[in-house]
């Protein structure tokens, strides 16, 4: 039975030789980060996190950000990122040594950004996951092997904008049949199998059922913990037969857009954990919960009640997701009830039913293309269908202050 001793949750003591594994949720050094670790500030934003990383054997990064300095975006919804090849910077002074590369930004500049990306992290002696030249080399796990441990990373994103296809370069686009066959395929030939995903809803505290089915089948196909990154918020965690599961730690360092920062918003907070294994598997996570401070841009580890808050925070939402989350996933849904109708009306049908190469028509299809095809928007979708044809909007809309309240980072007002 897994028990909290402070910020540790364990389930066993563990023994012989262990080997600490620490990864950071969403990285994206827009506008101010990237000129501030262009200017050489990446030791200052991370000097008080940065002993953490530290005591961790391994590092790994979800680097959510095209390095490049070439104007090619693509035509999407949501924004195309990238920043000056110089912020690897962050990477390198922060000693990770692995980018998680499977994400909806991977391919914001098109092919040439995918592999400028590769070059740079390359040339920077960090190793990358996730994505690739081509489908085949984007899905590729990642062998290493450190302090005698012999250690797999798989890395995998939702169907968004910028996957890797054919001879394409791109993220790793999740095929959960396939992805599951891979687990099960490295289970002797590794020591710690790790399995990162990119998905889930924005913002929302809890993840949806079919991430959680997920998440839990990867566990039950031989990895020794699994971790999902991608909601901009904190998610709990949970222990499945012996394998952790940590659904989001939010954003590591993700300064955009700085005219909004509130300390109030989760966007700005998260938790690092920090996996322990020993050579039969995972015994515990360590969890650093941190603030993103703005002025200066800080990556700063919480004390004293703040600190209590945010590690009370975290042990609800984990037993809210465990008891209640798919009632909680429920009231997501009511809160957003008018998402399908807002993207369907955007596909212009005449049009492209006359020329399936119409330019204004295309220009109008990425967010239709977006519900049907990334799995967390059209898992909503389905779900909002469901609740609507039930008539449970109305009912489940009651309750939204209190997903509101969930959503709320309260330790903003306590002490430090």
């Amino acid at each position: 039975m897994e028990t909290w001793n402070d910020n540790v949750l364990s389930w066993r003591k563990g023994s012989g030789k262990k080997f600490r594994i620490a990864v950071a949720g969403d990285i994206c050094p827009a506008r101010a980060g990237a000129a501030e670790i262009c200017a050489g500030k990446t030791g200052e934003i991370l000097q008080s996190i940065q002993p953490v990383l530290d005591r961790a054997d391994l590092r790994l990064a979800q680097w959510e950000v095209v390095l490049t300095n070439e104007d090619t975006p693509i035509l999407k919804c949501g924004p195309n990122l990238k920043c000056d090849p110089g912020c690897v910077d962050f990477l390198k002074k922060g000693n990770f040594e692995v980018a998680l590369l499977a994400n909806n930004h991977t391919g914001d500049y098109g092919e040439n950004g995918v592999l400028s990306t590769l070059e740079v992290l390359k040339k920077a002696k960090i190793r990358t996951v996730g994505a690739g030249k081509d489908a085949a080399t984007a899905r590729k796990v990642l062998r290493m092997t450190k302090n005698s441990f012999a250690i797999s990373i798989f890395n995998f994103c939702e169907y968004e904008f910028g996957c890797a296809w054919g001879d394409h370069a791109g993220a790793n686009p999740t095929d959960p049949l396939d992805n599951l066959q891979q687990v099960r395929d490295e289970k002797y030939k590794a020591d710690i199998i790790l399995v990162v995903m990119h998905g889930g809803n924005e913002y929302c505290p809890v993840p949806s059922p079919r991430v959680k089915q997920l998440c839990r089948a990867f566990a039950e196909a031989g990895a020794s913990a699994v971790m999902n990154i991608h909601t901009h918020c904190p998610q709990g965690i949970e222990v499945v037969k012996g394998v952790p599961i940590v659904y989001c730690p939010g954003n590591f360092f993700f300064p955009y857009p700085e005219d909004k920062y509130d300390p109030a918003s989760f966007w700005w907070s998260g938790y690092l954990p920090t996996f322990e294994f020993d050579r039969t598997g995972a015994c515990s996570v360590e969890v650093t919960p941190y603030i993103m401070e703005h002025t200066p841009l800080r990556v700063t580890a919480l004390t004293g009640e703040q600190r209590k808050w945010f590690l009370d925070y975290l042990q609800k939402i984990s037993r809210e997701m465990q008891g209640n989350g798919d009632h909680w996933y429920d009231i997501w849904c009511a809160y957003r009830y008018d998402y399908p109708f807002m993207w369907i009306h955007e596909l212009e049908c005449d049009a492209l039913r006359k020329d399936p190469e119409d330019a204004d028509a295309l220009q109008k299809l990425p967010a239709p293309r977006h519900m049907y095809s990334c799995q967390a928007h059209c898992e909503l979708a389905r779900r909002i269908m469901l609740l609507l044809e039930r008539k449970e909007i109305k009912k489940l809309q009651k309750e939204i202050p209190a997903l509101e309240e969930l959503r709320t980072a309260r330790f903003a007002e306590l002490k430090k």
